[in-house]
């Protein structure tokens, strides 16, 4: 079993802060240079995309909400896939295929 201590934790945090370059201080952040990179940056789009992607329903949680009996994607799953103990998330796997993704139309 994972025991998570949380002070030695946050001695850890203090020590990587204590070997610098910065202090937990604005007048310390504020010396901090952007890199060109990052100023010259435009914008971009990050997509998430996976199996949850297949029932297209709600949002990426899916794959957790559809076992949970109070949750929507419960009764959707059971409605549109079967019960969750013949048909689970695994059964969505083969159905993502990306057939229809087109990456030059993004």
């Amino acid at each position: 079993m994972f025991i998570y201590d949380q002070a030695a934790k946050a001695a850890e945090i203090e020590a990587v802060i204590a070997k610098g370059p910065y202090t937990d201080t604005w007048e310390s952040l504020s010396r901090h240079e952007t890199p060109r990179w990052f100023r010259d940056a435009k914008l971009g789009i990050f997509i998430h995309w996976g199996v949850f992607a297949v029932p297209s329903f709600h949002n990426e949680w899916y794959s957790r909400n559809m076992y949970v009996e109070d949750q929507p994607e419960y009764a959707h799953h059971r409605e549109v896939y079967g019960d969750q103990k013949e048909h689970g998330y695994r059964t969505l796997v083969p159905l993502f295929t990306g057939e229809k993704f087109d990456a030059a139309a993004w």
